[in-house]
């Protein structure tokens, strides 16, 4: 990182980077002097970023013990998942019925793909879910609902960084997630609103409900200490 990128912002997105990688996981507490001393910047704009991430739902900031990322089971996340389930139910609705045959079509290519996806053994979590995201583009423009889709992109920012990778960790868990596309595209095929709203609501909560019991399961990562961190960063 350069004096340069020594921004705030800059930083929040590092940190959403190990957040995303599982080195921070829900729950963890994230110490501004490790986080400075890995990022070689001071505890200022640390401080600042980890404000920036508390905005988007990332981190929760208790007074007096410090930052920790927000774990699933936090009464806030839980209440932005279920708003969101909510909006995303009431998008593919939408979408189910003002899909032309056209954009129908274009969805069922883009799940197959997914599935080709699936079955490749070298496949990661990661272009897993990059291949999920440009479904749900597809969605939002078929939708034609701009506002709705900026309130779930916005809903999604906190929630998508802690349940998002964890959803489709594991090839099982990618599997399951290919079946509910599937499972929402046929719903969508037999336009019948209802269907796709359930089917929606429902794929929404399996992935939550995957996310949830891997975070339970995983073994936490030992904390690193400040002189491996200052190692880390002479090396950069």
């Amino acid at each position: 990182m350069t004096e340069r990128d020594r921004s705030p912002p800059v930083i929040a997105d590092e940190i959403r980077a190990l957040v995303r990688a599982g080195v921070a996981r829900p729950g963890d507490h994230l110490s501004a002097i490790e986080l400075a001393s890995r990022f070689g910047v001071s505890r200022g704009p640390v401080r600042e970023a980890l404000r920036l991430l508390e905005s988007a739902g990332v981190v929760r900031i208790v007074p007096q013990k410090g930052a920790f990322v927000m774990a699933l089971d936090d009464g806030a996340i839980q209440d932005l998942l279920s708003i969101r389930e909510v909006l995303f139910a009431l998008l593919a609705e939408r979408c189910s019925e003002r899909a032309s045959d056209a954009d129908l079509a274009s969805l069922e290519r883009a799940v197959a793909e997914l599935g080709a996806l699936s079955a490749k053994p070298e496949c990661s979590a990661r272009e897993f879910q990059a291949a999920t995201d440009r479904i749900v583009s597809r969605l939002y423009r078929i939708s034609r609902m701009p506002g709705l889709s900026l309130m779930i992109q916005n809903i999604s920012s906190g929630p998508a960084e802690l349940f998002g990778p964890l959803a489709v960790a594991t090839r099982d868990m990618r599997l399951a997630d290919l079946r509910g596309y599937q499972r929402l595209l046929r719903a969508m095929q037999s336009r019948h609103s209802g269907a796709v709203f359930n089917a929606a609501r429902a794929m929404h909560a399996e992935g939550v409900k995957r996310a949830e019991e891997l975070s339970a399961v995983m073994p936490r990562a030992a904390p690193e200490s400040p002189a491996a961190l200052k190692g880390r960063r002479r090396r950069r």
